[in-house]
């Protein structure tokens, strides 16, 4: 999900843990740590784009990099407050600990069964935010003269804090209809329950709230407790409340496809953007047929409305299918994609996983991911198009909102 929610689940995790002992640095570092998976996306500033896409929740959403990281940075923690649970210089220490996080993400990297490029400038742009980061919260204390003052949690407490602050951010995001690759560097499946979107206040902002007025309690106090734990099982009960519209929508898919007579190879439906109403359902029929539909649970039938055919035109790609960006395409896509002829030797390839954002199948800003593909170079490379058309957003948020009222 967003790096907000992120945070906000990594600080709820962190003061569970540890709150009541360390305080407010339990937040803090909870919150640094839930939002350090997301740190991947700084791979689209040093390499190509479909090694970025490639890379974005791999092996940082890993659950092997949950349990390799924690120690070193619990460690880490642990000596800055003044622990010694292991007896290591401080001037040996924190340059180990940055030595041992930058391998463990340079070799969880090279490990990925997808082929990436510069994945050192990758692994060392991640290394040196979370570091900055990291310097930042440290300079905070030095300067308020709070470093050294309180008590401190043991160098396995830290670690626990850590591995379930950075564990549960992609846990979370497998709910998404993005996904994450939770078992790089061993697969690169990636697990999408498709039963809440990338940004759903409903889930974000009540759980925030309690956050804030529990970091404004005594960190004994009986009162932060329940409200951090008010906020994870209001967050959780609605995390169950998607999964239980998921199943239903469902079943208004299968209903739909029967009505219609359409024999279907498989199906995924997922949220809309920013809410848990309106539903998006994507079925493929043959090897080159889909249909796109919509569903409110506002809507007074169980069917899909609309209820579009969308030709695949995949064997437009058919030459191709061993390139590099085609196959690091069709992957990511899991195969759900049409195929639009884009002129002068291009096509574009548009993802149908999440449904239309505008009215016409058959123009690719509709669309919520496209890249435009070179053929007429091998192997095909994925071209960035300026200009690249995209509905109105005024029209497209009207059209969702009223979509979401339901027919």
């Amino acid at each position: 999900m967003d790096s907000l929610t992120q945070v906000v689940l990594g600080a709820a995790v962190g003061e569970a843990v540890l709150g009541r002992k360390v305080g407010n640095r339990a937040m803090v570092w909870g919150g640094l740590a839930g939002t350090l998976p997301d740190l991947d996306v700084l791979s689209g500033l040093v390499t190509d784009p479909m090694s970025a896409l490639a890379y974005h929740r791999a092996f940082t959403h890993s659950l092997p990099f949950a349990v390799l990281a924690a120690p070193v940075i619990g460690l880490a923690v642990h000596h800055l407050y003044g622990g010694r649970d292991v007896k290591v210089s401080g001037k040996l220490l924190y340059p180990a600990a940055l030595l041992a996080f930058w391998l463990i993400l340079l070799v969880g990297s090279y490990l990925m069964p997808i082929q990436l490029f510069a994945i050192p400038a990758i692994v060392s742009a991640i290394t040196l935010v979370f570091t900055g980061l990291s310097g930042l919260i440290v300079g905070i204390h030095v300067w308020r003269g709070t470093r050294t003052k309180g008590s401190n949690a043991t160098f396995l407490q830290w670690t626990l804090l850590f591995f379930l602050a950075i564990v549960t951010h992609p846990l979370l995001d497998c709910f998404t209809s993005y996904g994450t690759q939770f078992l790089e560097p061993f697969s690169s499946v990636r697990l999408a329950w498709n039963t809440v979107s990338v940004i759903d206040p409903l889930y974000t902002f009540p759980f925030l709230l309690l956050l804030l007025l529990a970091a404004r309690q005594g960190r004994r106090a009986r009162v932060r407790r329940n409200l951090n734990r008010a906020g994870l099982l209001i967050s959780s009960a609605y995390l169950f409340l998607t999964v239980v519209n998921a199943v239903n929508v469902g079943g208004v898919v299968d209903n739909s496809l029967q009505q219609h007579g359409i024999g279907s190879l498989r199906s995924i439906h997922s949220p809309t953007l920013g809410n848990n109403l309106l539903w998006s359902a994507t079925i493929q029929t043959t090897n080159d047929t889909f249909y796109l539909g919509q569903y409110s649970l506002l809507d007074s039938t169980r069917t899909l409305n609309p209820l579009l055919p969308i030709a695949g035109n995949h064997r437009l790609l058919v030459p191709y299918s061993e390139d590099r960006e085609l196959e690091i395409l069709t992957w990511f896509t899991d195969g759900y994609y049409t195929v639009l002829p884009g002129g002068a030797g291009r096509v574009v390839l548009c993802d149908l996983r999440y449904g239309l954002l505008g009215r016409d199948p058959s123009d690719p800003g509709s669309y919520t991911f496209n890249w435009t593909i070179d053929t007429t170079r091998r192997p095909v490379r994925v071209v960035v198009e300026a200009g690249t058309s995209r509905p109105e957003p005024s029209g497209a948020l009207k059209d969702l909102w009223s979509r979401m009222l339901g027919k």
